[in-house]
């Protein structure tokens, strides 16, 4: 396992990167001390894959595990769909001890942060990432939200999960489409903050299919990208300078 830390003055947390670790996830949260409640919150077809997995694991720990499915896709990263998150959070008798577990990509990650920092002021959040993108971007850094019909992401706030757990066997099911939006993202990490990463994606055979990596490869990206993303918001969590780098390349994208 490689273990990242995302070093901030209020709240650290680590990135664990390690194969077949989801089956372990309530071993990784029993150190956080969190209270025996917890909320999953999916879409239906990535629960429908890898949920009964994570609650397994969750109540092999000992967790009291509810779950809540938002439909997938940026037209549902509303606030309507937060209001449901709400309702299943009051219906479940979720407390400030209790945890909201994003297992998804980056519109689930983004939600469940802003419910998890809304609701009861604050619950705690772990990030169980399934796309590359949400891996090696989204689920590190505290970026959470919903859109406001004039604009995207313009309603939300910075609020760090307590663990991010990458699995990247998970990527298996991940459309090829949704692996060469994640692997751009892993390119600009190349060209903003880590040179030796972008020498050895340019020496690679190919980088558009998983089944093209081998498994140090895989490693080592993922690695190399949630170092950088780690780096530069420990050095910058609220997008004052620094972190505006992370945006390389969106506006034209």
């Amino acid at each position: 396992m490689s273990v990242i830390e995302v070093n901030l003055p209020h709240q650290s947390y680590p990135i664990k990167i390690a194969a077949v670790e989801l089956d372990r996830l309530g071993k990784w949260m029993e150190p956080l001390e969190l209270g025996p409640k917890v909320l999953v919150v999916s879409n239906p077809e990535i629960f429908g894959q890898y949920g009964q997995r994570t609650i397994a694991a969750l109540e092999s720990a000992g967790f009291d595990v509810a779950h809540h499915l938002i439909e997938a896709g940026e037209q549902y990263k509303t606030l309507e769909s937060i209001q449901k998150i709400y309702d299943t959070a009051l219906r479940c008798r979720l407390e400030r001890s209790s945890t909201m577990v994003a297992l998804g990509g980056g519109v689930v990650g983004d939600m469940t942060g802003f419910a998890a920092a809304t609701w009861l002021r604050g619950l705690n959040f772990v990030q169980v990432p399934t796309s590359l993108l949400a891996m090696v971007d989204a689920s590190i850094g505290g970026k959470t939200g919903v859109n406001h019909p004039q604009g995207k992401n313009l309603i939300g706030a910075f609020y760090q999960p307590r663990l991010v757990l990458v699995d990247p066997n998970v990527l298996q099911t991940l459309p090829e489409r949704e692996f060469r939006a994640g692997m751009a993202e892993v390119i600009k990490y190349g060209i903003i903050w880590d040179a030796q990463l972008f020498s050895r994606l340019e020496n690679a055979p190919r980088l558009d299919r998983l089944e093209d990596l081998d498994a140090e490869l895989l490693d080592e990206i993922l690695q190399r990208s949630c170092g950088a993303k780690a780096d530069v918001v420990s050095k910058d969590e609220k997008e004052a300078g620094l972190r505006a780098i992370l945006n390389y390349g969106h506006t034209i994208g």
